[in-house]
């Protein structure tokens, strides 16, 4: 495989990972995401203020373009795991710093579990299980998100462990700079945690600042 297939599919990762279903849905139920609820243009924030099937529609959309841009990369590339690696990562990054919207997109965290979810179900598992049980304990996505990410790189490397194979270098390497980088676009969220301003899980909101 050429260099430049090689990069041709990279790029088309990252453009497939780039496109803001969210923002689009947002638009088609009446609000630029941009200028309503907290104003950034992923799946929690339609959720809040479009209502759960817009907010729902709009993190399978991501979850599906994280995974199929790793499966097709996975067919191109069926023997170079870093070139599959390096597609979710793209994915992730076109979500997170889309073209599309003035390279301001969405946290990644949706997009980044499709990747996963395509490169090793289980640990997306695990990941999904914290989630779910720090959402139902407080309530809060962005808590929620942020430790499943976290869980997601200890899992990389804690699974493979456990289950004596060898731990691959670039699946533990993806999921420490995504957790990183998801933890670092919280960063307003972390602060409105810390104040106990941050919004709640069924709460609709279109003027949170």
């Amino acid at each position: 495989m050429t260099v430049g297939i090689y990069a041709a599919v990279i790029l088309g990762a990252f453009l497939a990972g780039a496109v803001p279903f969210s923002w689009i849905l947002g638009k088609i139920a009446g609000c630029d995401l941009r200028a309503c609820g907290s104003g950034n243009p992923g799946a929690a924030n339609l959720y809040r203020t479009a209502g759960p099937a817009w907010g729902i529609s709009g993190l399978a959309l991501d979850v599906v373009k994280g995974a199929l841009s790793v499966l097709a990369a996975r067919v191109l590339f069926p023997e170079l795991t870093a070139g599959v690696v390096v597609a979710a990562a793209a994915a992730v990054a076109g979500h997170m710093w889309t073209p599309f919207l003035g390279f301001r997109g969405g946290k990644g965290v949706a997009t980044a579990a499709g990747a996963f979810l395509a490169l090793s179900p289980f640990t997306i598992m695990i990941a999904f299980g914290s989630f779910i049980a720090v959402v139902a304990a407080t309530r809060y996505i962005s808590l929620g998100s942020m430790v499943a990410a976290l869980v997601a790189f200890a899992a990389s490397i804690a699974v493979p462990l456990i289950a004596g194979r060898p731990v691959d270098p670039y699946f533990v390497g993806l999921c420490g700079v995504a957790a990183t980088a998801i933890v670092a676009a919280h960063r307003k969220n972390i602060k409105r945690l810390l104040t106990g301003t941050e919004g709640k899980f069924g709460t609709r909101r279109r003027d949170e600042p």
